[in-house]
């Protein structure tokens, strides 16, 4: 898996490899149609190890 922040160019500013990453936790929060809070949506990952590119 890469993970990528990007500057305000769009362009990579940090770029992470991931060695086997899977999935272990997915939250999410209600939504409610009278409501107007931010959904934020949390994904937990497990993996055998990262490492940081240089951009």
């Amino acid at each position: 898996m890469t993970i990528s922040l990007l500057d305000e160019n769009g362009n990579p500013a940090v770029t992470w490899k991931v060695k086997n990453a899977f999935p272990v936790k997915m939250l999410s929060s209600d939504l409610k149609a009278d409501g107007n809070e931010v959904a934020i949506e949390t994904l937990e990952i497990a993996h055998e190890g990262l490492t940081i590119e240089n951009n």
